[in-house]
């Protein structure tokens, strides 16, 4: 039976386009190669009250004022759906002219200016919402975020002057404290802090945020040793720390004195990651001697701050067109926050906005530390544009400027891979698992993409020794149980540890559809149908429009007599675009029966099913 071997899938990839077997192996992974990456702690930031504006406003009447006004406000939500900001911006600012009175207009224009990195067009606007609405927060933001740029703490006092309870929009309580300190008033900024802190807004992770701030703001006082104690309340509450929380963290300890507990925390956080250029940069600062000013030192940077540390969690779900607008004015008011413009590049890439997110991507400096991910970023949207040589020759150039990135040769690995260059690709993990010393457990990744490169360029030997490698790292990890674990059953070898090992994997993962119809295909490689169709059609309801797992499906029901249930299944599979192999084989099937193929696919030296250790086609049930 000329079947299909273990599929995998990358979040980043359009699955539409993958190959059948590219989905089976399943997973969360990074450029940089890290599965499940712990989402930042500033990303937490959850429940009402944390934003400006919690979701987009409507335009009440606006389709019934006026035929002028119709025209740019439908053009305006199209363009919005479709991601395309800077043509919503133009089309909403369009549909004022028509309706200059409209407050829910106005936010929605503001909205979209602002993300498309109009910030003054935002704030002109702004000023007429305020006389149409003096309580529109989107508004007064953008104004305070004005007044912080002409050095004028005391009316972003005044703009964002909250009421005493604790239900006002939670990045405003933030901001006010940085115009505290902007108006020399650190007292009354470390007060509203610690009452942000210990209150009920932000929950749990509106207080690691608000600690995070205190840090920042001690260390700005010169009171390193209050600046420590907060950011390691942070981490406590946080669970984890990230790259830049211990870049932060890291350079207050040097600013104190300690040094060698400064390189200690950095050395400790690289040791579970594949490098980070920024932090590997700072160790290298500290240890000659060079040693950081603090992160914050105005109230405007603490604004910046404020505003980019909500904006990751706003990215997500119908908010994320203001966590792009947070972004935005956090960069205007501090352009040098590189890590902001990273996020707003990386929104942007998401979106499918290629050409703006490669502009984004080429606002970081290549001499800053940032520059290895603005440039695999960068490649990545030309990819993405549809540029394949101009990405891959790109991403080739950033494994030339950093040779020594393990990060920048797994990137290209993983383009390599995802354009179906496998022997490239191969190649490139080859040099960066060369870069890997001493292997670790946390490389055990490097070696299952590798692994996966050799499978699909016919190098079975290699793959099967990376595999193994990689459950030696890592295991039991159930996407490397499930990769191997299929391979040998299509192998029709060590069938029985490859059963064990994909039913560890769906012990795992039993929400995943590609590892449940691991385990159906393998009970059916071994003659137990019954059972198989149980697994498949769970399969199924997981993964209902994969061609590979319907067709798997109708092989099963067919085995078990369920013949015209079998045919439907086989046409569903035809229905959702499989490789052209599975697809003249799936034709196959409905013109002449699954028996038939399976007694010439024996007869050709290719045996679907084992029983006992000894070759059998398997006969139907009549039922």
């Amino acid at each position: 039976m000329a079947e299909t071997n273990a599929h995998e899938m990358r979040p980043d990839q359009d699955s539409g386009a993958m190959t059948s077997r590219a989905r089976r192996a399943t997973g969360t992974q990074s450029r940089a190669g890290i599965v499940s990456r712990p989402v930042p702690w500033w990303a937490m930031i959850v429940a009402a009250g944390l934003t400006l504006a919690a979701t987009l406003p409507t335009a009440p009447g606006a389709m019934a004022q006026s035929v002028p006004l119709a025209g740019p406000y439908l053009a305006a939500e199209q363009a919005a759906r479709r991601g395309d900001i800077a043509a919503a911006a133009d089309y909403y600012t369009k549909a004022l002219t028509a309706d200059r009175g409209n407050a829910a207009l106005l936010e929605r224009a503001i909205l979209h200016q602002v993300s498309a990195g109009r910030i003054e067009t935002g704030v002109a606007l702004s000023r007429d919402l305020v006389e149409l609405n003096p309580e529109s927060q989107i508004a007064l933001l953008l104004l305070a975020a004005d007044a912080f740029t002409a050095n004028d703490p005391l009316l972003v006092l005044d703009l964002l002057d909250a009421p005493e309870s604790e239900s006002g929009p939670f990045v405003g309580y933030l901001i006010q404290a940085w115009a505290e300190y902007a108006d020399g008033r650190p007292d009354a900024a470390r007060e509203a802090l610690l009452a942000l802190r210990d209150g009920n807004t932000g929950g749990a992770a509106g207080a690691m945020l608000s600690t995070f701030h205190l840090g920042l703001l001690e260390s700005a006082l010169g009171d390193e040793a209050a600046a420590i104690e907060a950011f390691e309340a942070t981490v406590e509450r946080s669970g984890a720390p990230t790259d830049r929380l211990t870049r932060v963290q890291a350079a207050s300890l040097a600013r104190s004195g300690d040094v060698e507990g400064a390189i200690a925390l950095i050395d400790g956080r690289l040791a579970n990651t594949l490098g980070d250029p920024r932090l590997e940069a700072l160790r290298a600062d500290i240890e000659a001697g060079e040693i950081p000013d603090p992160m914050v030192e105005s109230g405007r940077i603490g604004a910046a701050e404020a505003l980019f540390g909500i904006s990751g969690f706003l990215t997500r779900g119908q908010n994320a067109i203001i966590g792009l607008a947070y972004a935005r004015l956090a960069v205007h008011l501090n352009p040098d926050l590189i890590d902001a413009k990273l996020l707003i590049a990386h929104m942007l890439r998401r979106d499918s906005q290629n050409e703006l997110a490669i502009a984004a991507y080429e606002s970081v400096p290549r001499d800053a530390p940032e520059a290895l991910s603005a440039r695999i970023g960068r490649a990545q949207s030309m990819q993405a544009a549809g540029k394949i040589e101009p990405a891959i020759i790109a991403m080739r150039e950033v494994t030339a400027r950093f040779p020594r990135s393990v990060e920048a040769h797994s990137a290209l690995g993983d383009m390599l891979r995802q354009e179906e260059r496998f022997g490239e690709a191969a190649l490139a993990y080859d040099a960066a698992i060369r870069l890997t010393d001493p292997i670790e457990q946390r490389h055990w990744l490097l070696f299952y993409q590798r692994g996966i490169s050799y499978e699909r360029s016919d190098q079975w030997d290699l793959a099967e020794t990376d595999f193994k490698k990689a459950l030696e790292l890592e295991p039991d990890q159930p996407l490397v149980l499930n990769y191997l674990g299929y391979s040998w059953v299509e192998l029709r070898r060590n069938l029985t540890e490859a059963q064990e090992m994909i039913e560890k994997a769906v012990e795992q993962r039993p929400e995943d559809g590609y590892i449940m119809d691991s385990l159906g295909w393998v009970l059916w490689r071994t003659g137990q149908f019954e059972e198989a169709a149980v697994k498949m059609e769970r399969a199924v309801e997981l993964r209902p429009v994969d061609p590979v797992i319907n067709d798997h499906y109708g092989d099963a029901l067919w085995m078990i007599g369920r013949r015209t249930e079998a045919r439907f299944q086989w046409k569903r599979a035809l229905s959702f675009e499989p490789e052209a192999e599975e697809e003249a084989r799936i034709r196959d099937k409905l013109k002449r029966g699954l028996d038939v193929v399976l007694e010439e696919e024996a007869a050709a030296g290719e045996p679907a099913i084992i029983v006992d250790n000894e070759t059998a086609v398997g006969e139907p049930n009549d039922g």
